[in-house]
């Protein structure tokens, strides 16, 4: 159960994010566009739930590994979010979830496994290195409109 939260709080952040993130990230970093969001968030929802899915229901070393990585890597969006909001003086599309959602199951969820003693240490470094590769990718250009074709940042109303 503790994992099977993960992506329950990742849907509502996708939920907060998805109107506005895309202009918002292309002011700041590479130009995007709510199509390539939606397309690499599909991905996203379907890896994280199932290795949050797989970890809840076969609890090995290694599934608890990875999911606890996802969740230190949202928690890293959360720093992100945070981060964002104070150099760019704006609010950064995500923040509320990141602050209200990730941060404490993040908090919550280590205090649970660091209990059952799980390699944090493995965990944490995996989480962080795809907390920074999604942050990496906010500089390439993925301005991809919904026919997968580049330039068109149209998006349906």
């Amino acid at each position: 159960m503790t994992f099977l939260v993960t992506p329950i709080i990742f849907l509502v952040h996708i939920a907060e994010e998805w109107r506005h993130f895309p202009d918002w990230a292309t002011r700041h970093f590479g130009a995007t566009s709510r199509a390539w969001y939606v397309y690499s968030h599909i991905f996203l929802i379907a890896a994280i739930s199932g290795i949050c899915a797989q970890a809840a229901s076969e609890p090995t070393r290694m599934w608890t590994i990875w999911a606890v990585a996802v969740q230190w890597g949202l928690f890293t969006n959360a720093i992100f979010h945070f981060a964002t909001w104070w150099l760019f003086g704006e609010y950064s599309p995500g923040l509320f979830s990141a602050a209200l959602l990730f941060v404490p199951v993040t908090i919550w969820q280590l205090g649970l496994v660091s209990l059952a003693g799980v390699d944090l240490a493995t965990a944490i470094s995996l989480g962080t290195v795809m907390g920074g590769v999604a942050v990496a990718s906010l500089w390439l250009n993925m301005n991809i409109g919904w026919n997968f074709r580049r330039g068109s940042s149209e998006t349906p109303a």
